[in-house]
């Protein structure tokens, strides 16, 4: 069975039976998570097996939408592409992906789709991609760090005044970074929006005659810029390791060396167990608020590139329904991946925002029930905080280059202490403006 990172994008390849079809996907783990791509592989041999004439090559390659951009111009990048939602507005606007209606609708589950997901993927009967999973943000953090700090483990914070005092008291007693933030690769823009939308705050809105302009030189987003000075430099329970991105602070939290930060929960605890990290020690909490009563959602949709063949695409979609779908929405299918994964010491049972319904959710639940293996208790204060939050989606116009034109803005509050907020917004506004034109021209 070929493998391989970063492999051709759709066609045969040499050498290979012409009437077999060859699919690139992305989603392949990567080769320092062995289990999980002892499972991938597993699924590929069994795919295989299930649909003669269909080869499946995988590529453990993210997306990254500067350098997938000019793979897609030419022509290079894989049969099934696996990005965030706030990509396929652009990738469909330039005929990137191909519309799937076709191939979904022989599928049984496509109706029972969450249409707040799917809103993103449609454009009146055309079909441009499918959710493989959902996401919120939550508040991360270390269980033994807060006992050790003298604080309840199974009572996060809920208000970001409280994640300020919990974090000044870890540090305090710990000497640990009581609250870690992640600024680079576009993170840090993604979490001011995102704490921007805890405040009741926007990042874009849309003006009188359509077109999306910046929103967020106002206070909601001042006041986050402001907080983020007080842990900094008045607290100091930031530490000053402040300019990294997400696997970094995935790294210190592993090593225990972070109290909390923000992150999708359910999302990175495969990856902190991977690395290392002691499931125990994991907490999972409510997105910290400041009157909104919101949290950021987004999603890893699956879009299949437009460069396919109708063969291509056919196998394209089954293969989405065969790994993505199925195990999410036939409880038989369920139980079987999931007696695999806990076979082979893989997390079941992570509390996750569904793709279905929640009544779908919930007959999955039960239906994996003995084969869970990870701390659900851990989880609660998270996922009741799921069924009263408004979700907020990201921009839904050039996001991740807001995101980056908003890195800048959120490293200077945290390097320079002279730094002036309102200022830094009042730049960056004209930085978002700027390129919410030329996505709009």
């Amino acid at each position: 069975m070929a493998l391989m990172s970063g492999a051709a994008a759709c066609g045969t390849s040499p050498g290979a039976d012409p009437d077999t079809v060859v699919i690139t996907v992305m989603g392949m783990p990567a080769a320092t998570n062995t289990a999980a791509l002892e499972l991938f592989q597993a699924q590929v041999a069994e795919f295989e097996e299930l649909n003669p004439g269909i080869r499946v090559v995988g590529s453990d390659v993210p997306w990254d939408a500067k350098t997938f951009a000019a793979r897609l111009a030419g022509g290079s990048a894989p049969t099934l592409l696996r990005v965030p939602l706030t990509e396929p507005p652009s990738l469909i606007e330039r005929g990137q992906v191909a519309d799937i209606a076709a191939e979904v609708a022989e599928l049984d589950s496509f109706e029972e789709l969450n249409p707040r997901v799917m809103q993103f993927l449609t454009d009146d009967d055309a079909v441009y991609g499918v959710p493989e999973k959902s996401y919120a943000f939550g508040l991360v953090y270390n269980r033994s760090i807060f006992t050790q700090a003298g604080l309840d483990p199974d009572v996060p914070p809920t208000t970001w005044e409280e994640v300020r005092a919990y974090a000044a008291q870890i540090t305090e007693r710990t000497g640990r970074v009581g609250f870690g933030e992640i600024t680079t690769n576009n993170s840090g823009g993604w979490h001011l929006t995102g704490y921007t939308y805890t405040h009741g705050g926007a990042m874009i809105e849309q003006a009188g005659d359509g077109h999306w302009v910046a929103a967020f030189n106002d206070r909601p987003a001042l006041d986050v810029l402001k907080w983020w000075q007080q842990l900094r430099w008045e607290d100091d329970s930031m530490g000053d390791n402040v300019l990294g991105k997400q696997e970094d602070m995935l790294a210190e939290f592993v090593a225990g060396n972070v109290g909390m930060w923000v992150s999708a929960p359910p999302d990175l605890y495969p990856n902190y167990v991977a690395a290392g990290g002691d499931p125990a020690d994991y907490g999972a909490g409510p997105m910290p608020q400041a009157g909104a009563d919101a949290t950021l959602a987004g999603a890893t949709v699956l879009m299949v590139n437009a460069n396919a063949s109708a063969a291509e695409r056919d196998a394209a979609v089954r293969w989405i329904d065969f790994r993505a779908l199925r195990p999410n929405f036939d409880p038989e299918i369920a139980e079987e991946t999931a007696a695999a994964a806990a076979a082979d010491g893989l997390p079941v049972g992570v509390p996750v925002l569904p793709i279905y319904s929640q009544e779908k959710y919930e007959e999955i639940q039960a239906a994996i029930a003995d084969h869970v293996n990870v701390p659900v208790e851990n989880f609660a204060p998270y996922v009741a905080s799921l069924e009263t939050f408004e979700y907020v989606p990201e921009p839904v116009v050039a996001s991740q280059e807001i995101y980056a034109a908003l890195d800048p803005l959120v490293q200077a509050v945290l390097t320079d202490p002279a730094a002036d907020p309102a200022e830094l917004l009042a730049e960056a506004e004209g930085r978002v403006n700027t390129i919410l034109e030329q996505n709009q021209s």
